[in-house]
């Protein structure tokens, strides 16, 4: 990319004050950019795999609303901005292949440093991000070492990985239970993972001694 050369930046978050606060961090960048903002899930969808773009800001801000599968082209020009409720899905598209994950407590710096790093094809966490994983590292070595001793927290489900477990521990199938709450099963089985990681446990039988 040369110096002069204008930026295509895609950007998507559901809330028009926080689209308004990502582009006005952009603006401090010097950087010469067209911003192209999406608001609807739907939208961004189409834009991302229908058009280039040099950059895609994305903010998730739920456990289950984003299809990975049909962005996966575009997560190593993906800068992923998380609220605490959406921190497990923006972790597991870093992990997929983005660019670089950014909490939204983070500084100004911090987010464009990641937003640069995105740019100059190098990935990046902020220190929240990597707080959180040193945190699930030491957490699991725990658990598979047999730490007879060692008593994880239990972290609070949110209300959508409380009614998979329910769902789970009546029998019901992640195909089942997709039909059920009328959403895909890639996300069933998102949501069953992370409460699994929550409930610091490994399969279902342990999950359903942990919630009685």
């Amino acid at each position: 990319m040369k110096p002069e050369s204008t930026l295509k930046v895609l950007v998507f978050d559901l809330h028009p004050i926080s689209r308004k606060g990502i582009r006005l961090l952009l603006d401090t960048m010097d950087l010469r950019m067209k911003v192209t903002e999406a608001g609807r899930e739907r939208q961004f969808y189409k834009l991302a795999t229908t058009q280039r773009f040099d950059l895609v800001v994305l903010s998730v801000n739920d456990v289950d609303t984003l299809d990975n599968e049909v962005i996966s082209a575009i997560l190593p020009k993906t800068a992923v901005l998380y609220t605490e409720e959406g921190a497990e899905n923006a972790m597991d598209l870093m992990a997929l292949g983005g660019g670089a994950c950014m909490s939204k407590k983070c500084t100004d710096t911090a987010l464009r440093e990641g937003i640069s790093a995105v740019l100059q094809q190098r990935r990046y966490v902020c220190a929240t991000t990597q707080a959180h994983v040193n945190t699930e590292y030491w957490r699991f070595r725990a658990i598979r070492n047999g730490a007879g001793a060692y008593r994880p927290r239990v972290r609070q489900l949110t209300s959508r990985e409380s009614e998979v477990a329910s769902l789970l521990k009546t029998g019901l199938k992640t195909g089942e239970i997709a039909d059920r709450l009328q959403i895909q099963h890639s996300t069933v089985s998102t949501l069953k993972a992370r409460a699994f990681r929550k409930l610091s446990v490994t399969n279902l039988v342990q999950a359903i001694q942990t919630l009685d």
